[in-house]
């Protein structure tokens, strides 16, 4: 296909269309097959077109497509935390015969981190070689693999009780979650784990998600946070290694709460330890991806992701 390469503003063209696109090539990935939208005037907003949506109010300058000529060949979707650049899954038609548009659209969204001042730069990967082959002409290297896993409702369920005996924890009330209390935990566990901030999304997880969330406690301290509900398990955050492992079980717990689908996450290979309880548990890992970074940064050995887009 003949034209000029060109990058423009999500906006411009409209996102249901790059929704339907993502969906489309991600159920295309092996280990992913399950995420197949349902057709049907009731169909349920998928996790990546919530979380597209969201990225796009709050991210815009950093959610471009790639056009060849007049037609969008693709996009990509890079977000800014604190001092932090983080790049999604860029979804690229795959029948592009262009050379290297893959690289165009990566330099402006590491332009678009630029501008914002960012010191770190991490992706995470859902793709085979050639995105890894653009990301390391960039100066990106593999840190460590995400493995996806996925669990019965009623493994999940099981394994979450157990994990989280490890430590004493609670659900946030309604009160508490409209008070923001704790508010300044999440931020400093996400400071730990993370090494930024971000508030807008913990907002997006409560108000536009309505996923559950509860806290893990190590003597007096706030040592871990969870989140999960229908179709998410996580994320969480913990600030020791058991604290991240009781997390886990109240986001196993909360996603399989409803025990109609199977629980699916997204473990880096860093957190060993849930790893280990959760294979023992019965899950199957089904896909890996991978995280990679320009700079040395988190490990992500107490974190479970949110999603493959939000991570």
């Amino acid at each position: 296909m003949a034209g000029k390469v060109k990058i423009q503003p999500a906006s411009r063209v409209g996102l249901d269309p790059l929704v339907d696109m993502a969906e489309q090539l991600r159920t295309a990935l092996p280990g992913w097959q399950d995420t197949t939208p349902v057709p049907g005037r009731q169909r349920v907003l998928s996790d990546i077109a919530h979380d597209l949506r969201h990225l796009a109010h709050h991210d815009g300058d950093g959610f471009l497509t790639v056009s060849l000529g007049d037609e969008v060949m693709g996009f990509g979707a890079a977000y800014v935390r604190s001092r932090h650049l983080i790049i999604s899954q860029p979804w690229i038609d795959p029948e592009v015969e262009e050379p290297k548009v893959l690289d165009v659209l990566l330099r402006r969204m590491l332009a678009f981190g630029e501008r914002a001042g960012v010191s770190e730069t991490s992706a995470h990967l859902l793709g085979g070689a050639a995105d890894h082959a653009a990301f390391l002409r960039f100066g990106f290297r593999p840190r460590f693999p995400i493995y996806r896993l996925s669990l019965t409702g009623e493994q999940a369920r099981l394994a979450g009780q157990e994990l989280a005996k490890l430590h004493p924890g609670r659900e946030l009330t309604e009160e508490g979650l409209q008070r923001r209390a704790g508010s300044a935990d999440l931020e400093r566990l996400d400071r730990l784990a993370r090494g930024f901030v971000r508030p807008m999304d913990h907002e997006y997880w409560l108000a536009v998600r309505g996923l559950r969330l509860a806290t893990v406690r190590e003597g007096q301290r706030i040592a871990a946070y969870a989140y999960g509900g229908p179709g998410q398990c996580g994320p969480m955050a913990a600030a020791t290694p058991e604290a991240a492992l009781a997390g886990l079980g109240w986001a196993l717990q909360f996603a399989a709460a409803e025990g109609t689908s199977p629980v699916t996450l997204l473990v880096p290979a860093t957190f060993e330890s849930a790893l280990e309880h959760l294979l023992d548990a019965g899950a199957a890992c089904i896909a890996v991806s991978t995280w990679m970074t320009r700079q040395p940064g988190a490990v992500l050995e107490r974190y479970v992701l949110a999603a493959p887009t939000l991570a």
